[in-house]
Parts: C-alpha cells; structure tokens; sequence
C-alpha cells in the first residue's frame, strides 16, 4: 500500500511538471524541441522592415507589420502548440514597430507582438556607418534582441547581427541584409519523468525587401527572409 502511494505520488508530479512544460505529449523529444524553435525564433525574429538609410534626429516611424515562417503543419511539434494564425503553410504574427533615429546616424527600434497566443517583445539597435550617394548604397551594421513570453515554452531568445545595404529611388527604395543568428529555447518533456531540455540553433541568415512610398508619410514595405525556413514579412507605416 505504502508503495503505490509513492508511485501515485511520482504520477501526479509528473503530470504537473508535464503541464508545467507546455503539454507536450510522450512522443515529443529533442528533435521536434529543435523544429519548434526554429519556427518561434523565425517568427519572433525583428525584421527589418525598412532600409540601411538613416532616419536622423527627426525620424520617427511607426508601423503595423505581420508575417513569419512557412511551416510543415504535419510535423509532429505542430500538434503540441495552439493552432491559431496560419495563412496556408504560414505561420503569421503580428506586430507593431517603432523606430526613432538618434544623432551619429543611429536608429534605435522596439517591437511589440504576438504569435501562436503568446506575447513577444524586442529591440534593434542600427548604425549607418555609409551613407547613400548618387551611386552609392547605403551601408549599416545592426543588431537585434527579441524574448517570447510562451506558454509552450519555458522560454526562448533571439540574437542576431546583421549588415544592411540599401539604395533609394524617386518611389521605391530596395535593401537586402545578410547576417548570423542565435537561438535559444528552453522546455520539459519527457517520459516517465519530465525533465528540462534546451536547444540553441544557430545559422547564417539572409533578406530582400523593397520598401513604397506612398505618399510623403506614408510607406508600404514587404521582404522575404531566409533563416531556418523561408519567411515573408509586410508592414504598412507612417512617418519619415
């Protein structure tokens, strides 16, 4: 008897813990721990959304954006998370950015959003250490730090760098970046007895965007991204 109350014991913790962890099923193992961050660190992930030009000290823009990765909907981690907005294979999040330029040529920005039910939040940090000419591009190094409050999760982190080039036109203006990026998220799975694991994916990343103005405050701006899958992103902003 003294047995198989410390046996119902070691059940009811594991469930708690199993809970705890998101509800993963007994299936779930490290391999689909590695899909599921890629798909939030892609979804998550500040995107540009705009060019390697400086705002200077009176740019100021805000813009509502949505996008993310496409995804494969019969993979097994796909049935542990909530299945809210997805547009065919992708999945969206939405978001709201914004940006405001700072003396030196710098740009600072904050990105506020959610995907698959959960909250996430980030900011970028841009230098544009080339300025645009005749015939020259625009040059820039940035940086950018995004966290997911997730309740599938325990949690996750994005960090990437990047160097942006882009050149302006009378009505469009195209840019496209390359960089590298670290992702780290952490859960509890496991069977019989949940335990905590941790997946780190890191990868060179890169984009093209092209961004309209509409009129003279008003932009449309749209890029596909390649980090762990391909991901399109648009934005719709105001301001200079």
């Amino acid at each position: 008897m003294r047995r198989f109350g410390v046996a119902l014991v070691v059940v009811a913790l594991s469930a708690g813990l199993a809970v705890a962890g998101g509800g993963f099923g007994l299936e779930f193992g490290q391999a689909d721990l590695d899909a599921l961050t890629d798909a939030l660190g892609d979804v998550a992930s500040f995107p540009n959304l705009g060019t390697a030009a400086p705002g200077g000290l009176a740019g100021f823009q805000i813009l509502g954006a949505a996008g993310g990765p496409q995804i494969d909907t019969s993979s097994r981690w796909w049935g542990s998370v909530p299945h809210t907005n997805v547009v065919g294979d992708l999945l969206v999040g939405q978001r709201v950015i914004v940006r405001k330029g700072l003396p030196l040529r710098l740009d600072v920005g904050v990105q506020v959003g959610k995907a698959l039910g959960d909250q996430f939040w980030g900011a970028d940090l841009r230098w544009a250490f080339v300025e645009a000419g005749t015939l020259q591009p625009a040059v820039a190094l940035r940086v950018a730090y995004s966290h997911v409050d997730s309740s599938v999760l325990a949690s996750l982190e994005v960090e990437e760098a990047q160097l942006v080039m882009s050149k302006g036109f009378p009505i469009v203006s195209l840019y496209g970046a390359a960089g590298y990026r670290r992702v780290e998220g952490h859960a509890t799975f496991g069977d019989p007895l949940p335990l905590a694991h941790s997946s780190t994916r890191t990868g060179v990343t890169g984009t093209v965007g092209a961004q309209l103005s509409l009129l003279p405050f008003l932009h449309l701006v749209g890029e596909v991204r390649r980090g762990a899958n391909t991901c399109v992103f648009v934005g719709l902003g105001v301001g200079h």
